[in-house]
């Protein structure tokens, strides 16, 4: 049976603005960060993410496009698969490798991510802090690696640093009362714990505390290390000690590397 989108799809995603084919849509979708001519396929991508009969992942793919251009429907259909994350139609077309699980969600959020400038100058933040939120929900059950905890830059976290909480505090549970998944939730918790820590520093040790009572694992501690390089107060100082208190050696190695850092960065800053 013929693909009825798949002209259409080889025209949106898999052709340059200037006419030319690639063979990576991420090249069409990355370009339009500096031309506007993206702007003429909003409209048809968002017909082709509603449409039943056009391939699931084609309808992926034109998710992340209209995410990452900070478009609603994009935002709208990454709530709407995290509201149901094991029905959305393009579940498991993207596998990751290491654990043979569903990969998209990541994707996902990394385009919601990508998306900042395209969101800010489009008004469509709420939109974005939306589909962030819906993604931190199903942080406990869905594969994200580090590409939510990197999603959540400075301009967002005043605004869902509670929801960041939420989740690890969720996935904590999780890895205690089971069933947990088969990809390493302790370490993207992690990730979410030292991705706070711009923003507020006491929640991310005290987050990367509460996980610690619940794995240790050298891939766990090497994440939260992240709570120390980040930080530039007495907490996160203090909280050096305590990794270092169970560390393996690559951990302390990691741990001397972020600490020399601050120092570095403190005497440059110093009057």
């Amino acid at each position: 049976m013929s693909d009825p989108w798949g002209d259409s799809v080889r025209e949106l995603l898999y052709t340059d603005f200037d006419g030319q084919s690639v063979d990576d849509p991420d090249e069409v979708i990355n370009a339009a960060f500096d031309d506007g001519r993206y702007v003429a396929r909003v409209a048809p991508l968002t017909d082709l993410l509603a449409a039943p009969e056009a391939s699931a992942y084609d309808r992926f793919l034109a998710c992340c496009a209209l995410t990452t251009w900070g478009e609603p429907a994009g935002y709208q259909a990454v709530v709407d698969a995290a509201a149901s994350p094991g029905e959305v139609v393009w579940r498991d077309e993207l596998i990751d490798r290491k654990y043979s699980v569903d990969e998209t969600f990541a994707h996902l959020a990394h385009a919601v991510g990508a998306s900042e400038d395209f969101a800010v100058a489009k008004g469509t933040e709420p939109a974005r802090l939306t589909a962030l939120r819906a993604l931190l929900r199903v942080s406990d059950t869905e594969y994200f690696d580090w590409r939510l905890a990197h999603a959540l830059d400075a301009r967002v976290l005043p605004f869902v640093a509670d929801d960041v909480a939420s989740a690890v505090r969720q996935g904590i549970h999780t890895l205690t009362e089971g069933p947990r998944p088969s990809f390493d939730l302790a370490a993207q918790s992690a990730d979410l714990a030292a991705a706070v820590t711009p923003y507020d520093e006491r929640l991310a040790v005290a987050l990367g505390g509460d996980l610690m009572r619940v794995d240790t694992s050298p891939s766990v501690l090497l994440r939260l290390v992240a709570i120390v390089a980040r930080g530039t107060g007495p907490v996160s100082l203090r909280y050096a000690d305590y990794l270092a208190s169970v560390a393996n050696d690559e951990v302390r190695c990691a741990l001397s590397d972020a600490l020399a850092r601050r120092a570095r960065e403190s005497s440059t800053q110093a009057p």
